[in-house]
C-alpha cells in the first residue's frame, strides 16, 4: 500500500512531527499502528526507563547482603543482587498472574512489576570477572567503575566501550589500549586528552586524526608524525619539544590544553562525526552503517531509523531503538535490548537470544513472551503465567485487540494503545537519575509536568583529608599513601579518592593524579558530545545549507562533507 509523509501533533508535547511514507511501510511489516509521540519524545521515554550512571548501596530483598544497585534503596521494587537474581532457584514464574480482561492490560503488567524480583545491576553477571563496581556490563574483567561497556580489561572511570583495554576516564572507547581522558577512540595506542582519533599511537591533545604517530595539539591530520600544533618537526626536535612542554606535570598538561584547543578551533569541523564507510546514512557518530535515518552513536547498522546507542555491531532493520547491539535484528520501540535478540517491541533490558518479545521488562532468553516481567528462560508465556502455544496466540490476539480499543490512562490523561512504549509512570527511576538526564536535561517542573517522577535526594558528601590542590605535581612526586586520602575535588569539593589500580595505570603511562572527583571528569566529557539534536545551518566554505548537530551559536568552524573532505582527505 502507497502512503504519504503524514504530519501530525505529539500526545506529549503538542508539537507537528511528520511520519514519512517509508516509516508507514515498517508499521505494516510487522503489524503495529504509527506512533503517537514524535520521535525525540519516544527517544526521551525509552531512556527514561534505563539508569546506568547513578548507582547506590543497598541491601539485597534475597540474601540481605550489602549490594551496589541502579536502584534506589527508597525504591518500592524488590530488588536482587547480581548474584542472587542469576540462580536457578527462582525463573520468575513465582509471581505469574492470570490476564483479566476487565482491567487494562499494562494496569496489570504494572502491577506484575512491582512484585517480581528485580536485578540490582544491569549487567550480564556470568560473563563478568572481577568487575563488580560498574554497570551495563558485558564480557568485561578487572573494571571498575566503567558504565555501558562490552569486552573492556582492565579500565576505570569510563563509559560507551567496546573492546578498550588497560585505559581510563575515556567516552565511547573502541579496541584501543593504554588511553586516558579520550573521546571517539579506534584502534589506538597510547592515546590522552584527544578526540575523534583513529589507529593512532601516542597522541596528545589533538582532534580527528587518522593513522599518525607521535602528535600533541593537532587537528585534521592524516598519517604523519612528529607534528606539534600542526607543525611538523624532525625526529630529533619533536623529541626535545617534548621535552620542554613537560607532560608529566599536572600545571604544564593545562597549559597545553589551552593551547590545543585553541588550535582544535582555528581548524574546521565536519558536520557530522563519523567514518566514509556510511551510505546513505544521516544523524551522528555514526560509523560503517548503511540506510539509515537519524541515527546517533551506531556502528555497523543497516536498514534502522530512530536508532541509537549501537556500541557493539551489528544492528538491521530496527527503529526507536535505544541500545545495544550485538547482532540484534527488528527491534521497535525497546532500550537496552541486543546480543541476537530478534522481533522485540515495546521492550526494555530483554537479552540475550530473545525472540518475539512484546511489553517485556527484564526478559532473559525469552521467546513468545508477552507482558512478562523479570522472567529467565521461558517460552509462550503471558504475564509471567506458562500456556501451550496456540493458548498463548490465541490470548495474545485477544489482548491486543482490547488494547486497541481500551487504552491504559496515564495521571496526564494520555492513552497508550497497543503498540506504544510504557507509560513515563511505570519507570523504575526518577528523571533525573535515568539515562534521559544525560543526554536531555531538564529541570524538575519540566519532568513531572510530562509524567516523570524526581529524586531530590542529595549525594553524601565525604569529608575530605587534603585538597586537590595540595596534590603532587607529578607522578614522581607521588607516594602510594595517597591511596588512603579522600581528597577534595577542585570543581565540586565533594571528596574522592585514588584507587589502587587507578594509580597502577597512572604510574604506567606517567601521567599526574587528577585533580578533580570522578563524577566531575565524567560529566566534563559527556559536555564536549554533540548532544542528539539536528539543526540547520550554512558550510562555512561553501555556504551551502547543512544538517548537523553542531548548533548555529558553537563556536566551531564547521563544513559540509565535501568541502571537509576536499581539504582533509
Amino acid at each position: 500500500m502507497q502512503h504519504e509523509n503524514e504530519t501530525r501533533i505529539c500526545q506529549n508535547c503538542k508539537k507537528d512531527f511528520t511520519i514519512e511514507s517509508d516509516d508507514f511501510s515498517f508499521y505494516e511489516k510487522i503489524k503495529v499502528p504509527p506512533p503517537t509521540w514524535c520521535g525525540e519524545c519516544r527517544f526521551v521515554r525509552r531512556l527514561a526507563f534505563q539508569n546506568l550512571w547513578n548507582i547506590y548501596w543497598r541491601n539485597c530483598n534475597k540474601c540481605g547482603d550489602k549490594t551496589l544497585s541502579m536502584i534506589s534503596p527508597d525504591h518500592r521494587y524488590v530488588v536482587y543482587c547480581p548474584s542472587c537474581w542469576w540462580k536457578d532457584d527462582w525463573d520468575g514464574t513465582e509471581n505469574a498472574m492470570e490476564y483479566d480482561p476487565s482491567r487494562s492490560f499494562l494496569e496489570q503488567f504494572k502491577e506484575l512489576r512491582e512484585k517480581t524480583p528485580y536485578n540490582a545491576l544491569s549487567s550480564l553477571y556470568t560473563s563478568l570477572k572481577n568487575s563488580d563496581y560498574s554497570n551495563g556490563l558485558a564480557w568485561c574483567k578487572d573494571c571498575y567503575l566503567i558504565f555501558w561497556a562490552d569486552y573492556c580489561d582492565g579500565v576505570y572511570y569510563s563509559s560507551m566501550l567496546n573492546g578498550l583495554k588497560y585505559s581510563a576516564d575515556c567516552l565511547r572507547g573502541k579496541n584501543s589500549e593504554l588511553c586516558y581522558e579520550s573521546i571517539d577512540i579506534n584502534k589506538d595506542y597510547q592515546t590522552f586528552f584527544s578526540e575523534e582519533c583513529d589507529s593512532c599511537v601516542n597522541v596528545w591533545f589533538s582532534r580527528n586524526l587518522y593513522n599518525c604517530t607521535n602528535c600533541i595539539g593537532c587537528a585534521n591530520m592524516r598519517g604523519v608524525s612528529n607534528c606539534i600544533f600542526n607543525i611538523k618537526y624532525s625526529k630529533e626536535d619533536y623529541e626535545q619539544k617534548v621535552k620542554e612542554l613537560r607532560l608529566d606535570s599536572w600545571q604544564k598538561l593545562q597549559d597545553v590544553e589551552k593551547q590545543s584547543y585553541e588550535v582544535w578551533l582555528e581548524n574546521p569541523y565536519r558536520s557530522y562525526t563519523g567514518n566514509s564507510l556510511n551510505l546513505n546514512v544521516t544523524g551522528d557518530y555514526v560509523y560503517g552503517s548503511r540506510n539509515c535515518k537519524n541515527v546517533y552513536m551506531c556502528d555497523d547498522i543497516e536498514n534502522c531509523r530512530w536508532t541509537q546507542f549501537v556500541t557493539v555491531p551489528t544492528a538491521k532493520d530496527c527503529m526507536d531503538y535505544s541500545g545495544w547491539g550485538n547482532s540484534a535484528s527488528r527491534i521497535y520501540e525497546s532500550v537496552a535490548v541486543g546480543e541476537k535478540a530478534d522481533s522485540v517491541y515495546f521492550s526494555s533490558e530483554c537479552w540475550p537470544d530473545c525472540l518475539n518479545v512484546e511489553y517485556g521488562s527484564w526478559n532473559i532468553a525469552g521467546k513468545n513472551n508477552f507482558g512478562c516481567a523479570n522472567l529467565k528462560r521461558k517460552s509462550y508465556f503471558i504475564l509471567n503465567k506458562e500456556y501451550s502455544k496456540e493458548e498463548y496466540e490465541r490470548l495474545k490476539a485477544k489482548i491486543i485487540e482490547d488494547m486497541k480499543v481500551n487504552p491504559y490512562i496515564d495521571k496526564l490523561g494520555r492513552e497508550f494503545y497497543y503498540g506504544e512504549f510504557f507509560p513515563p509512570e511505570l519507570s523504575s527511576f526518577p528523571y533525573n537519575k535515568s539515562n534521559a538526564m544525560r543526554f536531555f536535561p531538564k529541570t524538575k517542573n519540566e519532568a513531572l509536568s510530562m509524567g516523570y517522577e524526581w529524586d531530590d535526594t542529595i549525594d553524601k558528601i565525604y569529608e575530605a583529608t587534603m585538597k586537590a590542590e595540595a596534590l603532587p605535581d607529578t607522578l614522581q612526586e607521588t607516594k602510594e599513601d595517597i591511596l588512603r586520602e579522600i581528597i577534595e575535588c577542585m570543581n565540586c569539593g565533594k571528596g574522592y579518592r585514588i584507587v589502587k589500580g587507578e594509580l597502577d595505570l597512572l604510574c604506567k603511562m606517567n601521567l599526574p593524579p587528577p585533580h578533580e572527583c570522578p563524577k566531575c571528569r565524567e560529566n566534563k566529557r559527556f559536555a564536549r558530545l554533540k548532544p542528539p539534536k539536528i539543526y540547520k545551518r550554512t558550510c562555512m566554505k561553501c555556504e551551502k545549507e547543512i544538517n548537523t548537530s553542531f548548533a548555529p551559536d558553537r563556536p566551531e568552524i564547521v563544513y559540509c562533507v565535501g568541502c571537509y573532505q576536499g581539504e582533509f582527505l
